[in-house]
């Protein structure tokens, strides 16, 4: 009888360890990227201004606890250097925007490589970038990490949003971490 309430104790001990990241790799073939999500995601859409243009915009998330991990995608109308490089300035501007940030506490950026999904893979330049603030709509403390990077008609944002206590502290830096390195546009 003792065996058999051991064995109890110890399988709802494990029912109880499950893991808070269920990782795995989604693929967008719309998007043309993979990427390694810790839940499954959910997708939207929407327009964005671009250099005065509409651009359509599609977004996968997951969310864990007071956490975002996301990859938005703008699709550009054409191959054009001189766009990619607007949107990308447009992206990074609007992801610091919503975040309420503070001048006083300016984005922190830096030139990163992103991997491709191709073989042989291929390191695009991308810039990384960290800033905190408080929420305009709750007054929360709130981090963001994102990576962007662009490659023929699509531009790239693959972002980390923590809120609340996350926001505080690097409790989560390894997760994300392998969220951001485990993004790959094709």
């Amino acid at each position: 009888m003792s065996r058999l309430l051991l064995l109890i104790l110890f399988a709802g001990a494990l029912a109880a360890c499950s893991p808070r990241y269920d990782w795995r790799t989604t693929v967008s073939s719309e998007g043309g990227y993979a990427a390694l999500y810790p839940a499954k995601p959910t997708r939207a859409a929407r327009e964005v201004a671009v250099a005065g243009r509409k651009l359509p915009m599609t977004m996968e998330a997951a969310r864990i606890d007071d956490t975002l991990f996301a990859v938005g995608v703008v699709t550009l109308p054409e191959d054009d250097p001189a766009l990619r490089q607007q949107a990308l300035a447009s992206m990074q501007a609007g992801l610091t925007a919503n975040l309420g940030a503070h001048t006083d506490n300016p984005p922190q950026t830096r030139a990163v490589k992103v991997m491709t999904a191709v073989q042989p893979a291929l390191a695009l330049d991308a810039v990384e970038v960290q800033v905190s603030g408080i929420s305009p709509q709750d007054q929360s403390p709130r981090r963001l990490t994102a990576r962007l990077v662009a490659s023929g008609r699509h531009v790239y944002q693959a972002v980390v949003l923590e809120a609340g206590d996350a926001a505080r502290d690097q409790r989560q830096a390894e997760q994300v971490e392998q969220f951001l390195t485990g993004f790959h546009p094709y």
